[in-house]
């Protein structure tokens, strides 16, 4: 488990000038590029499992519109991607996950595993 020690909300509203410009390169360099949350742990309860990322899938797609992307399997997710972060509802191993995440990082995640699957790595 992480608990942070601080946290930083960025408003986005700044003024212009070096503090500001300085400010932005720190931020580029700390930003955080996944958030994850594990909504559910059901211990083996398959059925829960899949009723609570039915419901869930449900409520985000009532909220946010139709996904981008649904990818089915024993490790589902159904992505709703903005221009640059992904939302992404994950259900795996007894657990739902709902988790954030910039494009980038999710583009080079997917990438690593595309070539551990081809065996590259």
């Amino acid at each position: 488990m992480f608990r942070p020690q601080w946290e930083q909300l960025d408003t986005g509203f700044e003024r212009d000038g070096y503090v500001s410009a300085r400010r932005a390169r720190v931020r580029d360099q700390t930003m955080v590029e996944r958030v994850r949350l594990r909504l559910t742990d059901y211990a083996g309860q398959w059925d829960q499992v899949l009723d609570a990322f039915a419901g869930m899938c449900a409520a985000l797609h009532a909220s946010l519109g139709a996904p981008t992307d649904r990818r089915p399997g024993a490790d589902a997710a159904v992505h709703w991607a903005g221009c640059d972060t992904t939302l992404v509802l994950e259900c795996a191993g007894g657990s739902v996950y709902l988790e954030r995440v910039t494009n980038r990082r999710l583009h080079l995640d997917e990438e690593l595993l595309r070539m551990d699957e081809e065996g590259l790595l």
